[in-house]
């Protein structure tokens, strides 16, 4: 069966109503290109900005990155292009330090012995709140290719607080569900599916068809189970996605939400499980789909290993006619205490990072979608088209309905409560009332500065 990319389809039409023409039709139609200056004129910017001159005798100016990405494929991925920064930006000498920089980084500050630029996770509030970073926003005037016309919207708005820009997305992760094509053919699905409801019923499908198939794998991750919820008019604070004191999952969101997981499981249709146990089931063709990320779509693959085509589509739409989803993982932050010229020089690496090149290659190593529009654009069809994972992700980075987490860090604890909740109402270890009444009250005192830990 051939992959296709699966949009929520409008109101009173019938199932297959959406067919691809192409890999390059899946995304034209979401794309707004470039502003007034035209391809050509970025174009000559972006080259531009790849010049990196040094005077005669000088030595280059030396940056230290931390990131977290180790190993197939992102962390191979990252030190391939900080070569290829090297070998182009002789003014410059990066030097990568793989670490868990999300928590190493809050300990070094009060030593002095940060590094020029770190990737962070998403609760940049503990630096925020005591002055640790610098905004990127004075560098960003300007630019041709960090800006918010350019950048996808939930890419934009990761790491904003109060209108500054304190971390920029380097790695864009969104949910997607993969699905095993051969199963799907045999089971006699013609389509992925488009809602959830069609979701519950290509499951119940698979099981029928399929003896001794697990229909459908799911992370128990918040990232994974709100898109759901959001889908349905539920939001991850109290009447916004961003910020607020207080969180409102004891809702009808709430209630749909939780319920459907919960029929699932109570059918033998729905197992939870890890992301490598997912993806391992899946690639011993145990299960006939499994929810992840952009992130493991290429791990998924190997773990396939050419057995059979891997189809993808985006997490279905809900009651509010649209699908939703999270945009997760690490982004750039400039630590303070550096010199202006190693700003500097983590700016330009930064900015270099961004372009379609770079943003091309590491969508094509790793399967996180690119940031930007422009490289969005530039992705080559071809590979796209043996790729389904990676247009769902720029399917959904796209999306103005995929939002970030938000960056307070009390939000943090939040997470780890909608995991135990949403966990015990799936498996019938509580009922769904009494779990989301258990995840509002600790939401909310997580929320107003109390603290599990």
């Amino acid at each position: 069966m051939k992959s296709v990319v699966n949009y929520p389809r409008p109101a009173n039409t019938s199932r297959g109503w959406w067919r691809t023409a192409g890999v390059a039709a899946s995304v034209a139609g979401a794309l707004v290109l470039l502003s007034t200056t035209g391809t050509a004129a970025f174009a000559t910017s972006l080259t531009s900005l790849s010049k990196s001159p040094r005077s005669k005798g000088a030595k280059p100016v030396a940056i230290t990155l931390w990131e977290s990405h180790n190993g197939f494929p992102a962390g191979d991925a990252m030190t391939t292009l900080a070569n290829r920064f090297n070998a182009t930006h002789k003014s410059i000498k990066l030097s990568i330090v793989v670490t868990k920089a999300s928590t190493k980084l809050l300990a070094a500050i009060p030593t002095g012995t940060t590094p020029a630029l770190a990737e962070i996770s998403h609760y940049d509030g503990v630096y925020v709140k005591p002055g640790a970073l610098l905004s990127w926003n004075g560098f960003m005037k300007g630019s041709p290719v960090v800006n918010q016309s350019n950048f996808v919207p939930s890419g934009w708005t990761n790491g904003e607080v109060g209108g500054q820009h304190y971390r920029l997305q380097a790695s864009l992760k969104v949910s997607q569900v993969l699905y095993n094509e051969t199963m799907f053919r045999k089971a006699g699905i013609t389509s992925a599916p488009t809602t959830w409801t069609q979701l519950a019923a290509d499951a119940a499908l698979i099981k029928a068809k399929l003896p001794g198939v697990i229909p459908l794998g799911w992370k128990n991750s918040s990232a994974h189970e709100l898109p759901a919820f959001m889908s349905n008019g539920g939001t991850l604070l109290k009447g916004s996605n961003s910020v607020g004191t207080a969180v409102n999952f004891d809702t009808p969101a709430g209630v749909a939400s939780f319920s459907y997981f919960r029929s699932l499981y109570a059918a033998n249709e729905l197992q939870i499980h890890h992301g490598t146990t997912l993806r391992e089931d899946f690639g011993a063709s145990k299960m006939a789909m499994i929810d992840g990320t952009s992130a493991g779509y290429t791990k998924a693959l190997a773990a396939v290993g050419g057995k059979f085509k891997v189809g993808a589509f985006v997490e279905p739409a809900g009651t509010t006619g649209h699908a939703a989803n999270i945009a997760q993982g690490l982004g750039f932050v400039l630590p303070k205490g550096h010199s202006h010229a190693q700003d500097e020089a983590a700016w330009t690496f930064v900015q270099w990072w961004f372009e379609p090149a770079q943003q091309d290659y590491w969508a094509e190593q790793t399967g996180f979608a690119p940031e930007t529009r422009a490289a969005i654009a530039a992705m080559p069809k071809a590979f796209l088209a043996n790729h389904p994972g990676l247009v769902t992700s720029m399917q959904a980075a796209l999306s103005p309905y995929t939002v970030p987490r938000p960056v307070s860090d009390s939000y943090n604890e939040v997470q780890a409560a909608l995991d135990t909740e949403w966990f015990n109402a799936v498996t019938g270890k509580q009922s769904v009332a009494a779990a989301l009444k258990t995840l509002n009250q600790q939401g909310n005192g997580y929320m107003s500065g109390a603290s599990a830990i």
